[in-house]
């Protein structure tokens, strides 16, 4: 799959039309559209982040080039934190360092005791912190 096709099925995964992913990355409308079609087929590495903060995900992703985290990392992390790792990891664009830093994730105490709340915390943190 190409940049093109990844970068209009990650928008629609994400329920997005492209105008509102043009708005959230500030570009033009029709420069996203031509992104999608492969009529602008090699965007620069600003607007490939752009587009990637825009939808919550990695330049890697929409490049196609998103790295498995190792097993070996997995080591020590809470059963709930490795499971969203291994199920959702990839398409959320988590990476080792991102896993080393949710473990130590405590709150009053506490941490998540569900997959979907590790991802929830992520990706509000990649949203917020880009």
């Amino acid at each position: 799959m190409d940049i093109p096709a990844r970068l209009k099925k990650l928008r629609e995964s994400k329920g997005f039309s492209v105008r509102a992913l043009a708005r959230m990355a500030g570009l033009s409308q029709p420069y996203v559209r031509q992104i999608e079609l492969g009529i602008k087929s090699n965007p620069s590495a600003a607007v490939l982040q752009k587009l990637a903060v825009a939808l919550g995900v990695t330049v890697a992703d929409i490049m196609g080039t998103s790295v498995e985290i190792p097993e070996d990392s997995l080591k020590g992390v809470p059963k709930s934190l490795t499971e969203f790792a291994r199920k959702k990891g990839k398409v959320s664009g988590l990476r080792q360092e991102d896993v080393e830093m949710l473990k130590g994730i405590h709150f009053r105490g506490r941490r998540p005791k569900k997959a979907e709340d590790w991802e929830l915390i992520f990706l509000l943190l990649k949203r917020i912190l880009g």
